[in-house]
């Protein structure tokens, strides 16, 4: 059986931990924050009350155990882990694009990955001029 313990906790399974969890609204509310750079800008883009979304960055930072922004005079500044936070968190909504967009049939932004396996047999050479080699298109 699968269960969640909390909203960034530990999946069990038949009572073994396998994953930990991050609630990715709460992901999305502290990315939004930081882009648009104010909790008000982030809920006039999101379309959701202020305390909404200062309600669930402060619940991230809780389930974190980090400060991810510093309050300089007005202005919410990302704190060291808030700038790791935000890049990742960056990675992953860029990623949720390129699946949306791969689903509908867009071509992706990102180069292909190929790896190639050669056996220490073959001459160096060979493989590289195999690698290199383009059809005529």
């Amino acid at each position: 059986m699968l269960r969640k313990n909390s909203v960034f906790g530990t999946a069990r399974m038949y009572g073994r931990r396998t994953m930990e969890w991050l609630n990715y609204h709460h992901l999305l509310y502290f990315w939004a924050v930081a882009r648009y750079g104010s909790v008000v800008r982030a809920s006039t883009e999101l379309r959701l009350a202020q305390p909404t979304i200062s309600g669930q960055v402060r619940r991230l930072e809780e389930v974190l155990g980090e400060r991810l922004f510093e309050r300089v005079g007005r202005r919410l500044v990302l704190t060291h882990v808030g700038r790791t936070v935000f890049r990742y968190a960056d990675e992953i909504f860029s990623l949720g694009q390129e699946l949306m967009g791969s689903l509908k049939g867009r071509a992706s932004s990102r180069p292909l990955r190929l790896t190639v396996g050669v056996a220490d047999v073959l001459p160096k050479a060979l493989v590289q001029t195999l690698l290199d080699w383009k059809p005529d298109a």
